[in-house]
């Protein structure tokens, strides 16, 4: 077993070499590992097993091993094979040039020779291509550049195709001339007719301003005029009004004067009356007032009379009220060991406050 395991490295590298040879290879181990029988009941056998799977993974190792080699080995020839390729593929693009030098130099000078020769065609041409906004004068300008541009034998096979644009080109700025010049002819007959048609209104608008200033003027002096003759006639009539109302002034100051005249007389006789009246009334009122103090003083003595009775009768009654209480109080001191002489004693000595503390209450 150990031996089929063990590989050669010769043996390896003729597997890669030969297609399918690794597979021939990788069946050839896996039948000798397969052929084992495993035991796992035993120590030996279940390391047996380990030892047989090393193995294997070794094998894997070295054929990998080997195949990288290969394949690096393989990459450097590749490499060392294209950088000749290559080194040769710019060694013949620079043969080719060398040989095509000549021609393309050449064909280079004929582009440029037909570059320089179609130039000064388009140039020609471009001469056409006029502006909408150029002149007449403008336009002459140019047909006079074109007109004198040289066409010669210097433009080789060009000349005559050289010569057929000037002829367009100049044709082409004739036209155009020609479509300028009336149109500047129909310009300037529009600028005359609008001059013309500006100097007639403007006319016409003096002509107006004139008119309108004139019927201005007449309508502001007839306007004045009828002005001043209503100021006439109002000042007319202001002068009567003044004459008519200065009159029924006069009038009325005359009748309110004789108004105010019989209004003072009878005034004054309408004072002499109110003196007349007012000195009987104040009589009146006199005489009236008199009978009024009169019997107000006999309304007051009669007052006072009566008072002084009341008072009188008051004062009898609270000295017979006095008296008998006095008389009650004689008897009761009598009753208890006084004299009589001694209880009225008594008596006047507390009527008198002479006696602390005691009073007697009527």
């Amino acid at each position: 077993m150990g031996d089929l395991i063990a590989l050669e490295q010769n043996v390896i590298v003729s597997a890669f070499a030969k297609r399918g040879g690794t597979d021939e290879l990788f069946e050839h181990i896996a039948q000798q590992v397969r052929s084992h029988v495993p035991d796992v009941t035993t120590r030996k056998g279940r390391e047996e097993i380990g030892s047989l799977a090393m193995k294997v993974s070794k094998s894997k190792t070295l054929i990998e091993k080997c195949g990288k080699e290969l394949v690096a080995e393989q990459k450097a020839q590749i490499k060392l094979i294209d950088d000749d390729r290559i080194s040769i593929v710019k060694k013949f693009d620079a043969l080719r040039d060398e040989i095509l030098a000549p021609r393309d130099a050449w064909e280079q000078a004929e582009k440029d020779r037909v570059a320089k020769h179609q130039d000064v065609i388009e140039s020609i041409k471009s001469y056409a291509a006029i502006s909408s906004e150029a002149t007449s004068s403008d336009i002459r300008e140019v047909a006079s550049i074109v007109e004198n541009t040289n066409i010669d034998s210097s433009l080789e096979e060009f000349e005559q195709e050289a010569k057929i644009a000037k002829f367009e080109t100049l044709e082409k700025l004739r036209i155009t001339l020609v479509a300028r010049e009336k149109y500047e002819a129909e310009q300037a007959e529009l600028e005359r007719l609008r001059k013309e048609e500006q100097d007639r209104l403007q006319r016409e608008r003096d002509e107006r301003i004139a008119k309108e200033a004139a019927d201005k003027a007449r309508i502001e002096a007839e306007a004045k005029a009828l002005a001043e003759k209503q100021r006439f006639e109002r000042e007319q009539k202001e002068q009567a009004e003044l004459a008519e109302h200065q009159k029924r002034e006069a009038a009325e100051r005359e009748a309110r004067l004789i108004a105010e005249k019989e209004a003072a007389v009878l005034r004054e006789e309408a004072l002499k009356r109110k003196a007349i009246d007012d000195a009987k009334q104040a009589e009146i009122n006199k005489q009236q007032a008199i009978e009024a103090e009169r019997q107000r003083i006999e309304r007051e003595q009669a007052a006072k009379e009566e008072a002084e009775r009341q008072a009188e009768e008051a004062r009898l009654a609270n000295v017979e009220h006095m008296r008998s209480i006095n008389n009650e109080i004689l008897n009761k001191l009598c009753e208890i060991g006084l004299d009589e002489d001694q209880a009225k004693a008594v008596i006047k000595a507390i009527a008198k406050n002479e006696v602390p503390h005691t009073t007697i209450k009527y």
